[in-house]
């Protein structure tokens, strides 16, 4: 008796836990920079430096023009160095592992050393390519998606190349490295310009055979940008073209936490300060989130 009541109150306790995972978070606005940013892309916290870095793409994301930079921000959102880093042309993703910043940059992949504010390495494709978002593991494997082509690059032991290519990534953009998986933000097949006929679904890659699969849900989502992980069964997305910052269950459920205006990009979930970041392309501001 004794024993089957200890199971019934550990059970009840994980369907509590589990409920309480599965719950939509509430947000609020904790602050945004000035809107100095020139089309932000995407942002980078480093914990050491207490310090942010904004990608800003200036120009036509697609062309090699020159005009891309990197600024550095305080914690706060003020704008210490707009032009810390220049050199670039549409810099979008980024990624920090180590005194290393990645940088996807159209198609090259940018190091940079944040100590000395220089770029120390460029990794090329050999095709042209679309380099978007950038996910890191543990052991500083990079992967980088290529929204274009279809295509997962991924820089291993100092060599830079395609890990996968598959019709069903759907012009992957954001994208985050699980232990088992990376998950993709897709943006769905563009018509004309960067519209669709059906948007894009949020998709797991397993690290181990390359499979790719929706997560939870057949169904289009939006035109996905950045994506992050709450835990193992809720992801957070932006969906660049309504603004919207959505919370997606495995389980199927679909939460609306924030409208921010079309241009919403990239994601970073900052889960021990309980707070988001995400720059808005369109406002020339990075938007920080509280978890309430």
């Amino acid at each position: 008796m004794k024993l089957k009541t200890t199971f019934s109150l550990s059970l009840a306790g994980w369907l509590l836990s589990s409920a309480v995972l599965a719950a939509p978070l509430t947000v609020e606005k904790a602050w945004e920079s000035e809107a100095q940013l020139l089309q932000p892309e995407s942002v980078v916290y480093d914990i050491l430096r207490r310090s942010l870095y904004v990608s800003n793409v200036n120009g036509e994301p697609g062309e090699a023009d020159g005009n891309g930079f990197v600024s550095l921000l305080d914690e706060a959102g003020t704008i210490s160095k707009l032009h810390w880093v220049d050199g670039l042309n549409a810099p979008k993703g980024m990624a920090m592992f180590g005194k290393k910043l990645f940088v996807a940059d159209l198609d090259t992949l940018v190091v940079i050393d944040v100590e000395k504010a220089e770029i120390l390495q460029r990794f090329k494709t050999e095709q042209s390519s679309f380099l978007n978002d950038i996910g890191i593991n543990e052991e500083g494997i990079v992967y980088v998606t290529d929204t274009m082509n279809n295509r997962i690059y991924r820089l291993y032991r100092g060599k830079f190349e395609i890990w996968l290519e598959d019709p069903r990534l759907e012009n992957p953009n954001g994208i985050y490295v699980g232990n088992h998986h990376i998950f993709i933000a897709s943006w769905g097949v563009p018509t004309e310009g960067w519209s669709t006929k059906v948007p894009g679904h949020l998709l797991q890659v397993s690290l181990q055979d390359k499979t790719v699969e929706d997560f939870a849900s057949e169904k289009p989502i939006g035109n996905l940008d950045g994506v992050a992980k709450i835990d193992e069964n809720n992801l957070l997305v932006t969906d660049w073209m309504s603004g919207k910052l959505l919370q997606l269950s495995r389980e199927g459920e679909q939460s609306t936490l924030a409208e921010l205006g079309q241009g919403a990009a990239d994601l970073l979930y900052l889960r021990s300060k309980k707070m988001m970041l995400i720059p808005q392309m369109m406002e020339g501001r990075l938007v920080a989130l509280k978890v309430k």
